[in-house]
């Protein structure tokens, strides 16, 4: 069975959307999907139900921009391998928004739970924009338009968090 090992997101705020990428690394050492990915379609089938079950786990959590309801989809999951015992699954996100000039703020509430294993996320603005607060477990630091959040294994996740940037005038 694939053990996770390490997590990476990045988040590109555009004009009328989020679009994310989620990767996790596995170790994986029966080789699962490096051998999967010799199948082709056995790949095709395991990439549409980890979609499927992304899908699922994301609905449970209730997403805000600027105090509205948004919806990610998840719009492709794909598996690989970096060497036939460290394997990954990419899923790919989008969330349709509408920003505002001036402030705005993400929200993402979801079930409490402990870090499994280390994990960094980075968000990236339009060049226009700036982040003003950001409410997250781990360690973080921002500057401009880019934020950078580290949570190490064993961290407590509060089931909450928040991103507060702004745009400037025009930028949207």
């Amino acid at each position: 069975m694939a053990i996770p090992i390490y997590g990476t997101g990045i988040f590109n705020v555009m004009k009328n959307s989020i679009n994310y990428i989620i990767l996790f690394d596995y170790y994986d050492e029966n080789k699962e999907y490096y051998n999967l990915i010799k199948r082709q379609n056995s790949k095709i089938n395991e990439e549409k139900r980890l979609k499927e079950e992304m899908q699922k786990q994301i609905n449970t959590e209730k997403t805000l921009i600027n105090g509205s309801n948004v919806f990610p989809v998840i719009k492709y999951a794909k598996i690989g391998f970096k060497i036939p015992k460290l394997s990954y699954v990419y899923f790919y996100i989008e969330i349709p928004i509408k920003l505002t000039n001036g402030k705005n703020v993400y929200e993402n509430i979801y079930e409490e739970t402990v870090a499994e294993y280390d994990y960094t996320v980075t968000w990236i603005l339009p060049n226009c924009g700036r982040f003003i607060d950001i409410n997250s477990p781990g360690k973080y630091d921002f500057e401009n338009n880019y934020a950078f959040i580290n949570i190490n294994k064993g961290t407590k996740i509060p089931g909450y968090e928040s991103i507060v940037f702004e745009l400037k005038d025009n930028c949207v």
